[in-house]
């Protein structure tokens, strides 16, 4: 049987195989191997896939200098590859780094200056938080409000982050009060830092949090759905930490499965736990 050396394409669909199922001496030895084995140039995109590979695993500096020995020039998708994995791993200092690198090719980049501006917020450093929101402001950068999608009975609704304008917003709240009391009992705390407003008390933030759009979207269909339906929504943005835990655990109090795809990936909800691994 004739056999058919891969191309660039299957290289990179191999290369990510490897980051999702934490293979990382596999992925790596692709990366390395490709020139030689198979007379493929590694591209931005094989790259890219090594240091989502290395980021997933927690191997942040590795990745680093993975970016910095490429053979071309890393660009703002790259580096908000690495970016993801200090958030994930909580390595602040390095995520810095990289968010400054990613507003030196795009200074206008909303992900990177929210992710610098909750840094100095969480660590109390708020002159540098304010420097951080006033560079926004003078460039007009401005992160769009989230919207979610969601689809029930052939007609798809349309939530805003803060909008209270929906038909049926007075149950949606009740929904909202009682998942909000269910997810207290199981332990879970409102994630503050994530709001940007740090000039308003912590009681308002777990309100603004409370008005994500996802959440928003996702009360309206556990109103009109019975236990084991599906629930699908879609979001413009990236699912924000404390909505992604809410979810894992609406799914198994409510039994409910839910499937979110926000701008990075799908997720999957079910029995309290999501198929991203809480990489995202």
């Amino acid at each position: 049987m004739r056999t058919v050396d891969p191309d660039s394409v299957v290289l990179t669909a191999a290369l990510s195989a490897c980051s999702h199922a934490g293979l990382v001496r596999e992925g790596l030895r692709i990366l390395y191997g490709m020139r030689e084995a198979y007379g493929v140039e590694p591209t931005i995109e094989h790259y890219g896939c090594a240091v989502d590979l290395l980021g997933r695993a927690g191997r942040l500096s590795e990745a680093f200098e993975l970016i910095a020995r490429m053979p071309m020039e890393p660009d703002v998708v790259l580096w908000g590859s690495l970016l993801v994995a200090c958030r994930v791993h909580r390595n602040i200092e390095m995520g810095e780094r990289v968010a400054k690198e990613m507003l030196k090719l795009d200074p206008e980049h909303a992900g990177a200056h929210v992710f610098l501006f909750n840094v100095y917020a969480s660590a109390g450093e708020w002159g540098r938080a304010e420097h951080v929101r006033g560079s926004m402001w003078d460039r007009r950068v401005k992160k769009p409000p989230g919207s979610s999608l969601i689809e029930l009975g052939g007609c798809v609704h349309r939530f805003v982050a803060g909008d209270a304008s929906h038909p049926l917003m007075v149950r949606i709240e009740v929904m909202m009060e009682e998942i909000n009391r269910i997810v207290r009992l199981r332990g879970h705390s409102p994630r503050t830092e994530g709001v940007v407003n740090f000039d308003v008390e912590e009681e308002e933030k777990e309100r603004n949090l409370s008005w994500h759009s996802e959440k928003l979207a996702l009360a309206f269909g556990l109103i009109n759905t019975e236990r084991g339906a599906i629930i699908r929504i879609v979001k413009n943005l990236r699912v924000c930490e404390d909505c992604h835990t809410v979810m894992k655990i609406v799914s198994e109090a409510f039994d409910r499965v839910l499937v979110v795809r926000d701008r990075n990936r799908f997720h999957h909800f079910k029995d309290g736990s999501c198929s991203c691994k809480d990489y995202w």
